[in-house]
């Protein structure tokens, strides 16, 4: 009799089933910005192709279970992304809607990801120079305030990193004759001292910087390439009409070529 419930003991453990095993946290990938990072593009609005759900992609693929979260705004500027004014938030602003994510997911918060800014300035495209410098300098002192303020919610635990802006008026070249080429050539100072803020605030702050810059190949005039329907075009013109639609719809959103490029950059800076 003890021999059979022994037994009956014995054959209830092999099979009963296994004890549950607890799944660890998610982890999670936190988009921020303007309409970059919702992925919008010409005609479209926000989409599912923009650079933060490739680089997302490639980030899961190291760290399986990570979510994305995006948060961005389109036509977001420094100020509003403060203080709210565009997108609606149940904090109120999108910065106030991040910090209150970290807060409620301590050391989950793997990547933070920041593109802002170009809609402080857009209007120098326009020729409104007055508007274009008031909009600088509001990045100046706000631009700091965004990356600081990430960077002391989430601390050490997230990796950050912003990045650097291609030159939509390098369509000039390819779409305004021989006036066109001289704005073209006039625009990329104007971009360089954007993107000198853009990697100040970032690098001060503990992020890192994606150069979309350079993968547009922003200052290469030299290197000439053939791109239908403009024919022979400096490289840097060609990568702006293939990569975005500014040159064939004077909308400087990236493509999903071009969200691709971007994504890129920030696999290149980010583990």
């Amino acid at each position: 009799m003890r021999r059979a419930a022994a037994l009956l003991a014995l054959a209830t453990s092999l099979f009963a089933a296994p004890a549950a095993v607890a799944e660890p946290p998610p982890t999670y990938y936190l988009a921020l910005g303007d309409s970059g990072a919702v992925g919008a593009q010409a005609g479209r609005g926000p989409t599912d192709e923009g650079y933060t759900d490739v680089l997302h992609a490639a980030l899961k693929k190291r760290h399986p279970g990570l979510r994305l979260v995006k948060l961005g705004c389109p036509g977001e500027t420094t100020g509003t992304m403060l203080r709210g004014g565009i997108c609606h938030y149940t904090a109120g602003s999108q910065m106030n809607a991040a910090l209150a994510f970290i807060k409620e997911h301590p050391g989950q918060v793997r990547y933070v990801t920041l593109s802002i800014g170009v809609n402080n300035t857009n209007c120098f495209l326009k020729g409104d120079v007055v508007c274009g410098l008031l909009g600088a300098g509001t990045l100046l002192t706000e631009l700091p305030q965004i990356t600081g303020g990430l960077r002391k919610a989430g601390g050490e635990t997230p990796q950050y990193a912003s990045m650097t802006y291609y030159d939509p008026g390098l369509a000039s070249w390819a779409t305004g004759g021989d006036v066109g080429k001289a704005v073209a050539v006039a625009s990329v100072p104007v971009v360089d001292a954007f993107n000198a803020v853009q990697q100040t605030a970032a690098l001060a702050n503990g992020f890192k910087v994606a150069d979309v810059n350079a993968a547009f190949a922003t200052h290469d005039f030299s290197t000439q390439v053939s791109v239908a329907p403009y024919g022979t075009v400096p490289l840097n013109v060609a990568r702006i009409c293939t990569w975005t639609s500014q040159c064939s719809l004077g909308d400087g959103h990236a493509n999903t070529a071009g969200y691709r490029q971007m994504a890129g950059a920030f696999r290149r800076v980010l583990s």
